[in-house]
């Protein structure tokens, strides 16, 4: 006689077979056999070998311990117990369609209300064209947004998104990677006409240069990437400037070089009007990610929209988001 941890194995072997094959499968597969009225062409239609058909239908038949179908050599014929299984898979194969359409639809007609926050400049130039892409295909959308580099309580400000260069281990919410914050060292082509090109991050310092002031100080640590390794530069600018747009503005009048974000001088970049300046010497940058909590009520809407904005950055070669 088999012992008791034998029985407990047999049992739990038993337990698993049962669930080795997907219910829907085998509703569908019953379904397809009496409308075919044939294992072969259910199974052709259903992609899979006549023998498989066979075979699982009697996993069917031994998992509801009945039989469903009478087989004889010239048709099939189902049982009274077949009968009901059949009009019970049929509308559980509809409800299945209609659950499936019903997403469908909801992700077609999305709405409610998404609240967003980024960063200032990356908000205004990257993200706010698909805010109005986004809501063009989903206008029963409501989206307010708050372009600040201010940094949010997602929670406490009830915030459902916020885009943020930063790096994971300092936040405490979801994430999911938006694409590379690629920073870049640029000049204008006509700053450039008349200077010898650069080859070692020394000769910055012969430079006129344009700098991120803090607290009125004109003065700023650059780092730049030698072949893996971080690189720290002490530089003053003869001009320097709080915000990035005023940087870029001068930095495209031709007074000097400067740090920026790669997105906001693309295009100058493909045009030739900006040149990148110590080309393996980039400056770091970071990553943008996309940081959120998990809410019942709104975690439909909040992924289909992070969804969409990836997919969406990931067209823009301007900005790598590999």
């Amino acid at each position: 006689m088999p012992n008791k941890t034998q029985s407990a194995v047999n049992f739990e072997d038993r337990n698993m077979s049962q669930h080795k094959l997907d219910t829907l499968y085998l509703m569908r597969l019953l379904v397809c056999i009496v409308r075919f009225g044939s294992f072969a062409r259910a199974a052709e239609h259903l992609g899979i070998t006549p023998s498989k058909a066979s075979k699982d239908l009697r996993y069917l038949e031994q998992s509801l311990s009945t039989v469903l179908l009478n087989r004889t050599t010239r048709r099939l014929q189902l049982t009274d117990a077949g009968e009901l299984t059949y009009r019970q898979a049929d509308q559980m194969l509809a409800l299945h369609e209609q659950l499936l359409d019903g997403l469908q639809n909801r992700r077609e007609c999305l709405s409610g209300e998404l609240r967003i926050t980024a960063p200032m400049l990356w908000g205004e130039v990257m993200l706010t064209p698909l805010l109005l892409k986004f809501r063009q295909q989903h206008p029963s959308v409501r989206l307010v947004t708050d372009f600040s580099n201010r940094t949010s309580d997602l929670l406490r400000d009830n915030i459902h998104v916020a885009f943020r260069s930063t790096e994971l281990n300092r936040e405490p919410y979801l994430a999911r990677f938006i694409a590379k914050d690629e920073m870049v060292l640029c000049a204008s082509k006509a700053y450039m006409s008349d200077k010898s090109t650069l080859c070692r991050p020394e000769e910055l310092h012969q430079h006129s240069l344009i700098t991120r002031c803090t607290d009125y100080s004109r003065h700023e640590r650059w780092t730049l990437m030698d072949k893996g390794k971080e690189l720290h530069m002490d530089v003053a600018g003869e001009l320097a400037f709080s915000h990035k747009q005023a940087i870029y503005a001068a930095m495209q009048q031709g007074f000097g070089i400067a740090i920026l974000p790669r997105y906001l001088v693309a295009d100058e970049l493909l045009a030739g009007t900006v040149v990148e300046v110590l080309p393996d010497f980039s400056p770091k940058g970071a990553s943008f990610y996309a940081l959120y909590t998990q809410r019942r009520a709104e975690s439909a809407l909040v992924t289909h929209f992070i969804d969409f904005v990836i997919a969406e950055m990931a067209a823009r070669p301007a900005f790598d988001a590999a």
